[in-house]
């Protein structure tokens, strides 16, 4: 089974989709934990070919980099707009659409970032879109790390990543033609958890 759920920065992917992952034991693949990891690679100076997508027993892979285990230091800022620069990179994109197609090869995957449906597995069983205002998902990240950042200052940087990654040439973000999209704007995350939740139980 493939699922996919694809939206902006700030949306709610990675915490609903780690749920959904868990609930129906799905590999969960974050795609733009590859790019971040390949912004890692670039601004250490370490080779971005050793980047090893290891699925284990666990619901969520293993990132490895030049033999280093990759966590939290792939959270800032910096590592984020590094990584949103890398995606517009067709070898960049080819190497992270690589990894990704070869786990969902293997397993049952939940894939979530900006083109999964679109692009990276345009026949997965089920495709979301999720969106919200744009100062919805800055307080939504406000809320998620530790930032020194106001909710307006994080909403800016928002509103720069959303017009590279929806006017870049390749792969730009937008909905899959066959995608259910769901505003979240006024959801809690419980809400869209049980919504994706009953739309998963169809397909298995």
């Amino acid at each position: 089974m493939q699922v996919t759920i694809d939206g902006p920065a700030g949306v709610g992917k990675t915490s609903v989709g780690r749920k959904i992952a868990n609930r129906f034991s799905l590999a969960f693949i974050q795609s733009g934990k590859l790019y971040r990891a390949l912004a890692y690679a670039k601004i250490h100076d370490l080779d971005p070919d050793s980047l090893k997508l290891n699925p284990g027993d666990a619901t969520e892979p293993e990132l490895i980099i030049c033999g280093r285990t990759l966590g939290k230091d792939l959270d800032s800022e910096a590592i984020g707009e590094e990584a949103s620069k890398l995606a517009k990179e067709g070898e960049t994109r080819e190497r992270v659409n690589s990894k990704i197609a070869q786990i969902a090869g293997e397993k049952d995957v939940l894939v979530e970032g900006r083109d999964i449906g679109t692009k990276v597995l345009p026949n997965a069983d089920l495709k979301i879109y999720l969106d919200a205002s744009i100062r919805e998902r800055a307080r939504r990240r406000k809320n998620q790390r530790e930032t020194e950042l106001s909710v307006k200052e994080i909403e800016a940087r928002l509103r720069k990543r959303d017009e590279r990654d929806q006017k870049r040439k390749l792969a730009p973000l937008k909905p899959a033609e066959d995608a259910v999209i769901i505003d979240t704007t006024s959801m809690s995350e419980e809400d869209v958890v049980e919504r994706l939740s009953h739309l998963t139980e169809n397909i298995t």
